[in-house]
């Protein structure tokens, strides 16, 4: 009875993880994308990437991927921004269709757009691709556009 058990939570948990793939796929890929649009990933962006990815309950489950995860797209922007551009859009507009996922990447790379004291130009183009993206307005979320 005991093994049946512990198979049925294992059974559990992979399920969960293929249900929150695709978010925490966008939401790591969302955050260095902002992260990297001025040509660089500042200490203090990869700190709050770091801290947010550790703090949100949806993602504690996927341990080391998300340091795979992680890699990956940065390894793909550093390659070639364009690149890696696409690939994280592409996973951004998997989760476009559910406004509770594509409200809670929007939020984190808001968040780390925020980290180091102003939202710079280059990140505030990628915020308002990726809000369109997810069908958002940035306004709604406190961010003015310069006319």
């Amino acid at each position: 009875m005991f093994g049946f058990g512990k198979k049925l939570f294992g059974a559990k948990r992979e399920i969960k993880k293929l249900e929150n793939r695709d978010l925490m796929q966008a939401i790591v890929g969302g955050c260095l994308l902002v992260a990297a649009a001025n040509g660089e990933i500042s200490r203090d962006e990869a700190s709050q990437i770091d801290k947010q990815i550790r703090a949100n309950k949806n993602l504690e489950h996927f341990g080391a991927e998300i340091t795979k995860t992680v890699s990956l797209y940065t390894e793909q922007l550093e390659a070639g921004f364009r690149l890696g551009r696409m690939n994280i859009l592409r996973e951004i507009k998997e989760i476009a269709n559910s406004p509770l996922d594509a409200d809670e990447v929007f939020t984190n790379m808001l968040v780390v757009a925020e980290s180091d004291g102003d939202v710079y130009e280059a990140e505030l183009k990628v915020l308002v691709e990726v809000a369109n993206i997810l069908g958002l307005r940035v306004k709604d979320y406190g961010i003015e556009i310069p006319a």
